[in-house]
């Protein structure tokens, strides 16, 4: 019949089916004891099973990208409704340090990839394309759609097979969150970090959400909420893209950034819904399990839509980069993070590192390996500091890495120089900003980790 000629349909049974094979694997001893998540572990065994490798899956990439797309801005609303912890007397200062953190990391990362670029190209004796190293940021931090498109258009400008690169960098920075990633939540629990937040359970908000008689099941309501916030966000992102149609890279930067639309409006709706006391259609565990089915599905769709390209003609560069990135995002999470965040610093710098390797759902994902039910304030810290962090990171993001570009080849390598001692002289600039107006404590710079009471 042809609802069942559906690629969407299809796609989307395939993911509901890889999802229902990962919980049945963790059932093996031997396979629970490695604690990958199931949505990750759905996502690796779709990868190995898709058309890049064994190509028994029929798949729709569109579609999967669609899902990634759009479950993302689902999360932030789902998280942006749930009302902050009870015990959070702190959540105003974690939101005002992740505004700050994201655009360090991208600042660091942006330097760290040029400087890897540079000192490669010193010992080729050639200059290489500064879009090497500039992926650091992008594909760890933006993911794979934004690494793509910009990989694409800068292949016009010289940088052959742009957009496999970038998704090359997005599926590294993936393996980034995983193998690393795991590991150090792991570690965490072992070393005792986890906040009581995270641990303890509130009985009052694990009540069940009732259902008036005749009235919406307790989670359509919750569906419909975040239903109606979409279709706002939707149509404010249309009119600002409309007024802007006269500049279309700002119009596509703003559908770019739907997310954080919708993140604003679920924090405005909220305050209108508790105003309805108890009209309030709001049930904040069933709001959390929204955002964890979006998460798991998310995570899954984007590690199936990774195109795996041949390394073979870009793998030092790649690895290089890719290596040193991944080793210096792991350090900066630890070491801002016990040092910046009054609340859960550990829960903090799990998610940030997700978030600073495989984009949003990856940390959200790790976050759920020790925070389930996103108790903790990293989730929604790290929703409302995204917003923030919008403003600080506008100058690297469309100015100093397009200009990069811009100016190959004829002005490198002394383009990227400048480029690296411009990002290097920003983030200092950030670092000062947070430690002044959010609280960045930077005492005992030779200590990793910086344990509360220190």
């Amino acid at each position: 019949m042809s609802f069942w000629e559906s690629p969407a349909l299809i796609t989307g049974l395939v993911i509901a089916g890889l999802l229902a094979l990962a919980e049945a694997l963790r059932g093996v001893s031997a396979v629970r004891r490695t604690a990958v998540p199931a949505c990750i572990l759905a996502g690796i065994l779709g990868l190995v099973l898709g058309p890049d490798v064994a190509d028994v899956l029929p798949v729709d990439r569109s579609i999967l990208e669609s899902v990634v797309y759009h479950g993302l801005a689902i999360v932030f609303i789902a998280v942006a409704l749930q009302s902050p912890p009870k015990s959070t007397a702190g959540l105003g200062a974690s939101v005002k340090a992740f505004s700050f953190a994201i655009p360090v990391m991208i600042t660091l990362q942006t330097a760290v990839g040029l400087a890897a670029v540079l000192a490669l190209g010193l010992l080729a004796g050639e200059a290489m394309h500064p879009g090497f190293g500039l992926m650091l940021p992008l594909g760890f931090e933006q993911g794979p759609g934004q690494a793509l498109s910009l990989g694409a258009a800068w292949e016009a400008g010289g940088m052959e097979s742009g957009a496999q690169i970038g998704l090359i960098v997005a599926t590294l920075g993936f393996v980034w969150s995983i193998v690393i990633g795991l590991p150090l939540v792991l570690w965490g629990r072992r070393q005792g970090l986890l906040s009581p937040l995270t641990t303890n359970v509130d009985d009052e908000a694990e009540a069940p959400a009732r259902s008036a008689a005749g009235g919406l099941d307790a989670l359509t309501r919750q569906v419909a909420v975040i239903g109606v916030c979409y279709a706002i966000t939707w149509a404010i992102c249309f009119g600002l893209s409309s007024a802007l149609s006269g500049a279309p890279d700002i119009a596509n930067t703003i559908w770019g950034f739907h997310f954080i639309v919708g993140a604003g409006v679920a924090m405005g709706a909220r305050g209108l819904l508790v105003r309805l006391g108890d009209a309030n259609p709001l049930h904040d565990p069933s709001l959390g399990r929204v955002s964890g089915v979006a998460v798991d599905w998310m995570t899954c769709s984007a590690l199936v839509a990774v195109q795996l390209a041949v390394l073979e003609a870009n793998w030092v560069p790649l690895v290089v980069v890719t290596t040193v990135g991944g080793l210096v995002t792991l350090g900066a999470s630890l070491w801002l993070c016990s040092r910046a965040f009054p609340d859960a610093p550990f829960e903090h710098a799990v998610v940030w590192f997700g978030m600073s390797t495989g984009t949003l759902p990856m940390g959200l994902a790790l976050l759920r390996v020790i925070d389930p039910d996103l108790r903790s304030p990293a989730a929604l810290s790290a929703v409302l500091g995204s917003a923030g962090a919008i403003a600080g990171a506008v100058p690297i993001l469309l100015f100093l890495i397009p200009g990069t570009v811009a100016a190959w080849p004829d002005g490198h390598p002394e383009a990227g120089w400048i480029a690296l001692a411009a990002a290097a002289g920003y983030g200092l600039v950030m670092l000062g900003l947070w430690w002044k107006l959010a609280g960045l404590r930077l005492e005992r710079p030779g200590t990793l980790w910086l344990d509360a009471e220190e």
